[in-house]
């Protein structure tokens, strides 16, 4: 019972320091992003919220601060809104998991990256001279799924779970069915990287 607790208390303080470390780095971000702002430095400063955005830790303000500061910057400057609005796009797919934190943002990137992008007419020479054509094109383009599949994502780490607790059950009790526990973990691991 003792080394459970022990287990348990080594896996919170190691979750713990991590969020900490998120939390840390997120606001760093964000500052040096408002300070690049008020310097005039525009490419500097959706740089750093979108760094700040991708310390994704649920419930942290410093990731809506970020992308607040995007959605914002993008409204008031039409000059660097496209960048801004790519900005929110790469930080809402780099912290998707197993399910799409910021989905509304990702949503609304798309659709502004697609209408400002339409409106260069060299922008997608191969989807057409009008507008509605190039729109069309982006729209499709970015409603690609990118990243590996939820499904074997989550097949992944059931398998790393089953052969840690295999192993865990072989090291502790009867050899044999942990050697087989880890090993059904060690192939759904295998299967769920394939799919994902």
């Amino acid at each position: 019972m003792k080394s459970v607790i022990l287990a348990a208390a080594i896996a919170i303080a190691a979750i713990g320091a991590c969020a900490v470390r998120v939390v840390v780095e997120g606001r760093g971000a964000l500052a040096a992003g408002d300070t690049a702002l008020a310097e005039g430095r525009i490419a500097d400063a959706i740089a750093g919220w979108e760094t700040a955005a991708r310390w994704y830790l649920p419930a942290a303000p410093h990731v809506d601060g970020a992308y607040d500061r995007l959605r914002a910057l993008a409204a008031a400057d039409h000059r660097h809104a496209l960048a801004a609005w790519r900005a929110v796009r790469s930080a809402a797919l780099a912290t998707r998991g197993l399910w799409q934190p910021h989905a509304d943002d990702l949503a609304a990137a798309n659709a502004q990256i697609a209408e400002l992008a339409s409106r260069d007419p060299e922008g997608a020479l191969s989807a057409g001279a009008d507008a509605a054509a190039r729109k069309a094109f982006h729209v499709e383009r970015l409603a690609r799924s990118t990243g590996p599949a939820p499904g074997g994502v989550f097949l992944a780490v059931l398998g790393i779970l089953a052969w840690l607790t295999g192993i865990g059950v072989a090291l502790r009790g009867p050899v044999k069915p942990g050697v087989a526990v880890a090993a059904m973990g060690t192939i759904g691991w295998v299967i769920g990287l394939a799919i994902a």
